[in-house]
Order: C-alpha cells, then structure tokens, then sequence
C-alpha cells in the first residue's frame, strides 16, 4: 500500500515551497515598483516600466496586482510596515502607558525620519494633487494604522483604569502631534538630515509628560 503519510508530507512541503516562492516573486515585484516610482514618479511609472524594473514578465506582474493604483498601495503598505514596524509592535504590549509611550514615540520618530519614509511622502506630495487617490491609499496603510493601533493599545489602559479618555483615536492623534514637534516639517523641507537620540528623546518624553498630565485617571 502507499504511504498516505508520507504522501502527505510530500504535498505539504510542495504546497510550503510553492508559497515561499511566491512571496518572493511579491518581495522583488513590490522592491522594483518602489524604485519606478520613486524614479519617475506615479503618473511617470507604467506597468510595463514596473515589470522592467522588477524584472518580471507584464503577464506575470499582472497576476499579482490588477493595476498600477494597486501595486502602489501594497508598495505603500509594505514600506510603512517594514519601516514602521518596531513602532506596532510596541503597541502590542499591555505595559503601562509611562514605559510604551516613550518607546513608541521614539520608534515612530525615527521611522518618519528615515530617507524611505520621507522620499515616499514627497512623492505623496508632489503627485496627490493631480491624483487624489494616492493621498488615500498612503493614509490608509500609513498613518491611519498608526493611529488605530495607538489608539487601541491607549483604550487597553483605559480599561486598566490607568488612562482616562473618552476619545481614544482623538488622543492617538494628539500624542503622534506633539512627538513630530517641528521633525517632520524640517526633514520634508530638508533642513534637517536627522536628528540625534538625545534630542528625540527629549522631545518625546516631554510629549509623554504633557500627554498624562491630561489623561491619567485620577487616584
């Protein structure tokens, strides 16, 4: 008889291959679609220039994203998550709001500090006016997640009776507002190249002062 375990073996194994390499051709495709884009621009970037880049068959391009608005969100997606990523997963902790929102305003500095986040925001900039969807799509993988997921974890430490905030999304906002302090604008107008640990540290640790003096619950 056939050894139906070890046939099963088989297919898994041919089933984890065949996963891990496509999610590679996704990782190459997506890595050349960053570069189209922030080369030429998204209204500069076609299908055929991504496939190019990519190093991939137009066919083959097209079973993964339907169209270059698509592949734009996924490369946007990707990018605020691999860059962006230290900052999530801090929120994923249930530690007191004093030891995770100092660590998480730090790693959200840092991240849109960095040159991919901001060449990525420029060219949100410079194209969003003639393609307002583009706005849409960085919001809704980028900063809104951001704010969703500080939101979530601050509505924990509600619950823990630490926090008291009847508008959490209000409050991300807020505390995402007051650790950007003048960061942002100065690295999108190239006055700044980065900024030292120190001086994020400080700016984020008075954020974090300000931020519960409003918010903690009393007694």
């Amino acid at each position: 008889m056939p050894d139906l375990d070890a046939s099963e073996d088989v297919l898994e194994s041919d089933g984890a291959q065949a996963a891990e390499v496509e999610s590679a051709k996704r990782t190459q495709i997506l890595a050349g679609a960053r570069r189209a884009f922030l080369a030429n621009g998204y209204e500069g970037t076609s299908m055929s220039l991504i496939a190019r880049e990519a190093g991939v068959s137009k066919g083959t391009l097209y079973v993964y994203f339907s169209n270059k608005e698509a592949l734009f969100a996924a490369v946007t997606e990707r990018q605020c998550h691999t860059q962006g990523g230290t900052a999530f997963e801090v929120l994923n902790g249930d530690g007191p709001a004093v030891e995770i929102l100092p660590a998480f305003g730090r790693h959200f500095v840092d991240f849109i500090l960095s040159e991919a986040a901001c060449a990525l925001r420029r060219l949100i900039t410079a194209e969003s006016g003639k393609f307002p969807e583009l706005g849409h799509v960085f919001y809704e993988n980028g900063p809104r997640r951001m704010k969703a997921q500080l939101a979530g974890y601050l509505k924990r430490r509600v619950e823990a009776g630490e926090l008291d905030i009847a508008d959490t999304e209000l409050a991300a906002t807020q505390f995402i507002m007051l650790c950007k302090g003048e960061f942002d604008m100065l690295r999108q107008i190239s006055v700044i190249d980065t900024a030292t640990p120190q001086r994020i540290g400080y700016t984020v640790d008075a954020a974090v002062r300000l931020f519960l003096d409003g918010y903690r619950a009393e007694g």
